[in-house]
C-alpha cells in the first residue's frame, strides 16, 4: 500500500504525499541522486558489522550536510543554510470529520472493518483509525484516510483495493 504508521501521522497533520509512477525514478531525481551518492560512498564494498556500516553511514551524513557543496544550493551546503522551522508540532491531533455523507468505519486490530456483519480486510497499518467510505455508484465507494484516498470498496465482491503504490 506505501503507508507506514509514520505517513499516516503526517496526513494527519495535513502533510500531502507526492508520489511517483511505479517504475519511473527520472520523476525523482535528486532524491535517486542521493541515493546514488549514498551507496557509493558507504556500501561499496559494505562494512563488515553493524555499527561498522552504522559509523559510515552517520559519517556520511556529516560531510553531505555539512562539507560536501551543492550545486543546486549555489555551492553551499545543506547545513550552512538549514533554519529549523518555529512552528511546534501538536501534541495531538484531533480526530478528522469525514462529510456527513461519508460511512466512517474504524479499523479493528487484524486490519479489518465491520460491514453488515462482515469483515473488509482494508490494511493493517490502520489499525484503530477511523477511514471514510464515500459513495460513488450502488455498492462501490472511494476510500478514504483524513483527506488521502486510499483505495476503493466494491460491496458486491466485498474486497477493498488500495489506490496507492
Amino acid at each position: 500500500m506505501g503507508l507506514s504508521r509514520l505517513s499516516l501521522s503526517w496526513v494527519r497533520l495535513g502533510i500531502v504525499h507526492e508520489r511517483i509512477q511505479p517504475g519511473k525514478p527520472q520523476q525523482n531525481g535528486r532524491h535517486e541522486r542521493m541515493h546514488r551518492t549514498l551507496k557509493q560512498d558507504t556500501t561499496n564494498p559494505s562494512a563488515k558489522t553493524l555499527q561498522t556500516q552504522q559509523k559510515r553511514f552517520d559519517e556520511f551524513l556529516r560531510v553531505y550536510n555539512h562539507e560536501r557543496p551543492h550545486e543546486a544550493l549555489e555551492n553551499e551546503t545543506p547545513g550552512s543554510i538549514y533554519v529549523p522551522s518555529s512552528r511546534l508540532l501538536p501534541r495531538y491531533t484531533k480526530a478528522h470529520q469525514y462529510p456527513s455523507h461519508f460511512q466512517t468505519r474504524r479499523v479493528n486490530d487484524a486490519g479489518d472493518i465491520s460491514w453488515h456483519k462482515n469483515r473488509v480486510f482494508i490494511s493493517q497499518v490502520f489499525c484503530g483509525e477511523d477511514i471514510g467510505l464515500e459513495k460513488v455508484e450502488e455498492n462501490f465507494y472511494r476510500v478514504y484516510f483524513c483527506n488521502l484516498e486510499v483505495g476503493e470498496f466494491d460491496v458486491g465482491d466485498m474486497r477493498f483495493r488500495s489506490g496507492l503504490r
